[in-house]
């Protein structure tokens, strides 16, 4: 304990020692100097120069094409529903498979599609996802169904439940 007690004193008056006042008095202030200082080493300045005759040419843009060059074919666009190609007189459909802490209103996709052509809607293709969705009872389940149908009967399938898929 005696150390500590000494240890801890010694470091206290060191604190002291250190901290303490400065008996230094200040000196005057040094005379401003009129003129800036020389560089010791001199700083290149930097001129433009002409480009020779001789030097290598500039590279040609990289969107042009030899001549006789066969332009290549674009790559398809990207379908936001893979497997699934809709022409502009089709639509894009989706439903929930049903709401959940209920009866599921479509088990499985076939029958799902199989309740759109009873109502004579015919299905062109079908695809089964999964969204993410909150678990909470009266709310829709994570399985959907997604079909290709006739545009002109879009409204009848919306009558049925279904969404049209933006």
């Amino acid at each position: 304990m005696k150390r500590v007690t000494y240890s801890l004193i010694l470091f206290i008056l060191l604190l002291l020692a250190a901290c303490g006042p400065s008996n230094t008095q200040p000196t005057a202030t040094p005379p401003a100097v009129d003129q800036p200082e020389t560089d010791v080493i001199p700083r290149p300045t930097i001129t433009a120069t002409a480009v020779p005759a001789d030097a290598y040419p500039a590279a040609a843009p990289a969107n042009t094409l030899p001549e006789g060059y066969p332009v290549p074919e674009l790559a398809p666009a990207y379908s936001p529903y893979p497997g699934m190609d809709a022409s502009d007189t089709q639509s894009v459909m989706m439903i929930a498979a049903g709401v959940q802490c209920e009866d599921v209103r479509y088990p499985t996709e076939q029958d799902a599609v199989a309740a759109l052509e009873a109502a004579g809607i015919p299905v062109y293709e079908s695809v089964t996802f999964e969204l993410p969705v909150a678990t909470v009872c009266g709310g829709p389940t994570s399985t959907h169904y997604q079909v290709i149908i006739d545009a002109d009967k879009q409204a009848q399938a919306e009558q049925m439940g279904w969404e049209f898929a933006e």
